[in-house]
């Protein structure tokens, strides 16, 4: 139909972006991300499963988080200490929280699991799963050589100053790598628990307290993108040298990239966590109905 309309002619862009659109929605309403075509547990796993790829997201931008805020409660003077350490305190409980949350999902969706090899299943897992392993291995070794490596400059040299410091340019580059392995290795390990959650076999019990656990998960994804932005706010205001790695009282922007890319990674996170629960309300709303 499409060569017979464009009568020979290239493809506009335009009309590229319409075929792609349209096909990227036919995956979602394939995938229960959309619509109401699929059964409401399809559409409560899809949406749980969203929201466990946003967790991934966030957890990134935490760790920049905690890296910026290395140290920080020996900067900020009393006026603003209070609510630093208060915002501080309120994103790693809730990054507690929601671990504990993902850990219990995934603990409940074990006995299908199990269910899945028993029953001859491994194939259809095997490759997901062993690469998840791989890239865990990788992550650890990598992270073991790293702390390793971090004995041999000094505190400051670690936490400050890493780009313009001379002597620990190895550090940086092994600081940098050791990221990137860390990153690919929850990325992987997240497609293979997507993968092997889309193969094996829940109740309709057990897919609703998955999806209880996604709510709960994005609320704390939300609570910690506030309680950032507050530090932020706090810090930003009684000690900005803090935040660009300068001498102690020099005048300071509080506005840096690495906590720009913070929030906007955790705001994007915390938006698709919140299309998971919307889903996940529309679906429990027909579940109950049906």
């Amino acid at each position: 139909m499409m060569e017979d309309s464009l009568e020979g002619r290239s493809p506009s862009r335009r009309l590229r972006v319409s075929v792609a659109w349209a096909g990227l929605r036919e995956r979602g309403h394939e995938l229960g991300l959309l619509g109401d075509s699929v059964p409401a547990t399809d559409r409560l796993r899809a949406a749980s499963l969203l929201v466990l790829y946003a967790w991934s997201a966030f957890v990134v931008a935490d760790a920049i988080f905690a890296k910026a805020a290395d140290n920080f409660d020996l900067a900020v003077p009393a006026p603003s200490h209070g609510v630093a350490m208060m915002s501080w305190y309120t994103v790693q409980s809730g990054a507690l929280a929601g671990g504990l949350f993902v850990l219990g999902g995934a603990a409940i969706a074990t006995p299908g699991f199990i269910a899945l090899l028993r029953s001859g299943g491994w194939p259809s897992v095997r490759r997901p799963v062993q690469c998840a392993g791989a890239a865990t291995a990788a992550a650890i070794v990598a992270l073991a050589g790293l702390v390793a490596l971090a004995h041999t400059v000094s505190r400051a040299q670690r936490n400050g100053g890493l780009l313009y410091h001379p002597v620990v340019g190895y550090y940086l580059a092994a600081f940098i790598a050791t990221t990137l392995v860390l990153i690919a290795a929850l990325a992987i390990c997240t497609a293979a628990a997507v993968v092997v959650t889309r193969r094996i076999v829940l109740t309709e019990r057990v897919v609703a307290i998955e999806a209880g656990l996604a709510v709960a998960v994005a609320v704390a994804m939300i609570v910690m993108t506030a309680a950032t932005a507050a530090w932020w706010a706090a810090v930003g205001a009684s000690a900005p040298w803090f935040i660009q790695g300068t001498s102690p009282g020099s005048q300071a922007s509080a506005v840096d990239p690495n906590l720009v890319a913070t929030m906007v990674l955790m705001v994007l996170a915390s938006a698709t966590a919140c299309l998971g629960v919307v889903r996940v309300t529309r679906s429990w709303r027909h579940l109950r109905l049906g």
